[in-house]
């Protein structure tokens, strides 16, 4: 009987899982407990491409927008990114998927950070002075300014670590909402 119950509740948990997984980014409402701040209060989707953040402050009304792209706008940024480097294309291409998934099936571009969700919500990254960041993350901080290009493997992590950032008074903010499943994918 009680291996029916943990059985039971085993596959409650990976359906769960699964339906979380097949969910578009741009419909996804990450839990206020998965922040590290309280600040961020909600996120509410205007459309399909673009969402907006509550945050402490950044934009004129206190919100941040987090643009959502899809595979051909970010074959396009990683094509400047690896062309005219972070400086220039004015990117941050962070992939924020586990050291084993990025093993599994390499990194979406050669220049193309990694820095994995639960190390970013672990350590608040993004509110570590830029030394102590450069220490651990291994690369320079990104300047506030800087637009922070996240994705994952599905589209789910990166939002949440768009969240974090928000946070931080990031505010130029991008979601590839296809990630590594669809990067990876035959076209």
């Amino acid at each position: 009987d009680e291996l029916c119950h943990l059985h039971s509740m085993r596959l409650g948990r990976l359906s769960l899982l699964a339906c979380l997984a097949t969910r578009r980014a741009s419909s996804f409402v990450p839990l206020n407990k998965l922040a590290t701040n309280e600040s961020i209060k909600k996120l509410s989707c205007r459309d399909s491409t673009t969402c907006r953040f509550s945050s402490g402050g950044s934009g004129v009304d206190g919100t941040v927008s987090l643009k959502h792209v899809g595979r051909v706008e970010m074959k396009a940024i990683v094509e400047d990114y690896e062309e005219l480097g972070r400086e220039g294309s004015g990117f941050i291409v962070m992939d924020v998927r586990n050291p084993d998934e990025i093993n599994y099936t390499g990194k979406l571009s050669p220049n193309t950070l990694t820095v994995p969700l639960p190390a970013i919500m672990q350590m608040n990254l993004f509110e570590l002075e830029a030394k102590e960041f450069e220490e651990v993350c291994g690369f320079a901080k990104p300047m506030l300014e800087e637009t922070i290009v996240f994705s994952c493997a599905a589209g789910i992590r990166s939002v949440h670590a768009a969240n974090i950032a928000a946070q931080a008074g990031y505010s130029n903010l991008v979601n590839y909402m296809g990630g590594a499943n669809e990067w990876f994918s035959p076209s």
